[in-house]
């Protein structure tokens, strides 16, 4: 089982560094970099997405890594680390921390998380349990989740609402149980940090609105005058 201290991380600030498909900076040398950055300003762990990328940055920073490995399957489905093989990978790699898929949906021809979070924690890994509803983290803390994240939350509903505000609600919910809650998942603002923080979370992370410029440069040209007339051409 781990001995992975999270203490250290309460109150604290994670940053995760990772880039859409298609993106320049999907490249391990730069998200390395990206990391450090964001180490250098004050973050105390970061989370990367690939083992690739896990062990350029592990050689760029000395705090914790959460690892995960994000898969896409045929209907376009998003899955956090949907194996015991992707873990172990991750670890190799030098992450702290896997970040699993925790979520109750049904998944064929991989584990589900009443499997997978037992199997990954005995080989020494700590968990991130990544869910999207509390039945989900309160089923993921029951199983040894050393953290529970509202990362999906808004991303597995029909249709998904992957731009909307943080789901406060739901980590106030999860602040009560036994694993402690870190909210993540379309936190925009500084405001959101502190309300996430009030709300119970034991740390936050943000990605996007710190690391992806190509969202952050649409975000703005959306107030710009020849996109609100709808004339930009």
């Amino acid at each position: 089982m781990t001995n992975f201290d999270i203490e250290p991380l309460r109150g604290k600030l994670i940053v995760s560094c990772q880039a859409p498909d298609r993106s320049p900076l999907r490249d391990a040398g730069i998200i390395a970099a990206i990391a450090e950055a964001a180490v250098i300003a004050g973050a105390a762990a970061v989370r990367v997405n690939s083992a690739a990328h896990v062990a350029a940055v592990r050689n760029r920073v000395d705090v914790p890594i959460i690892g995960l490995e994000k898969v896409i399957d045929a209907t376009g489905a998003q899955w956090i680390t949907p194996t015991v093989d992707d873990a172990r990978a991750l670890m190799d790699a030098g992450a702290d921390i896997v970040a699993l898929d925790a979520t109750l949906r049904a998944r064929p021809g991989t584990p589900g998380s009443d499997a997978l979070i037992p199997a990954v924690r005995e080989f020494g890994a700590a968990v991130m349990a990544d869910i999207d509803s509390f039945e989900a983290g309160q089923n993921a803390g029951a199983l040894g989740a050393e953290i529970v994240g509202t990362t999906l939350s808004g991303y597995t509903s029909s249709p998904p609402d992957r731009f909307g505000p943080p789901d406060i609600d739901l980590v106030r919910a999860l602040a009560h149980l036994a694993s402690p809650v870190v909210a993540e998942g379309r936190i925009k603002t500084p405001d959101e940090v502190a309300e996430a923080f009030e709300a119970g979370a034991f740390a936050v992370v943000v990605g996007t609105s710190i690391t992806e410029p190509m969202a952050l440069t649409r975000r703005f040209l959306a107030a710009t005058p020849a996109l609100t007339k709808g004339s930009l051409s």
